[in-house]
């Protein structure tokens, strides 16, 4: 059984610049979600420095860095339903085509860094909006993820934890 912590990155200074950094409330985000974890035996973040910092803040090395957890398409986000979140990406994985190719290649690079983790350990993923949504979605094809609620707010996601069977979801909240 290994377990994978997918985390939207915590609240950045200015949303008007994309490669801003932490603002002092999302190091403070931060280290609240990290009280809930000892450890990781891997840490994956995206290339953001608010992704960075992110991890940083919550007292883990980054492991590595992966560009294609940064961002996706105007097109994707115009495919999922802007208020939907989990559920919205579940329902367009299932009906549109970009969002299905898209959830398969970031739920496949997750699948790729969990196989790095050895049995009984976890994997951290801090990523972006939307993303967090999607590797769920990928993880969880057939189902309509309404359990884990809206958008994955600062510091929120989803913890997955693999079994002979497949994964189960919870939804990760501060």
């Amino acid at each position: 059984m290994k377990t994978a912590v997918v985390l939207r990155h915590a609240e950045r200074q200015d949303r008007s610049i994309p490669q801003s950094h932490l603002s002092q409330a999302g190091i403070e985000q931060a280290r609240v979600m990290s009280a809930r974890f000892d450890r990781f035996d891997l840490v994956v973040a995206s290339t953001s420095p608010r992704a960075f910092e992110t991890a940083i803040a919550m007292g883990f090395v980054v492991d590595m860095t992966h560009p294609s957890i940064e961002q996706h398409s105007e097109q994707i986000m115009r495919d999922v339903a802007e208020i939907g979140g989990f559920s919205a990406w579940a329902a367009g994985y299932r009906s549109k085509s970009s969002v299905t190719a898209y959830t398969d290649h970031v739920t496949s690079l997750l699948k790729i860094w969990l196989e790095k983790v050895p049995d009984g350990g976890s994997l951290l993923v801090v990523t972006h909006g939307g993303i967090v949504e999607a590797m769920a979605a990928g993880l969880l094809p057939d189902s309509d993820l309404t359990e884990l609620g809206g958008w994955a707010d600062y510091a929120e996601g989803s913890i997955a934890v693999e079994s002979g069977e497949g994964f189960e979801l919870t939804p990760l909240r501060r």
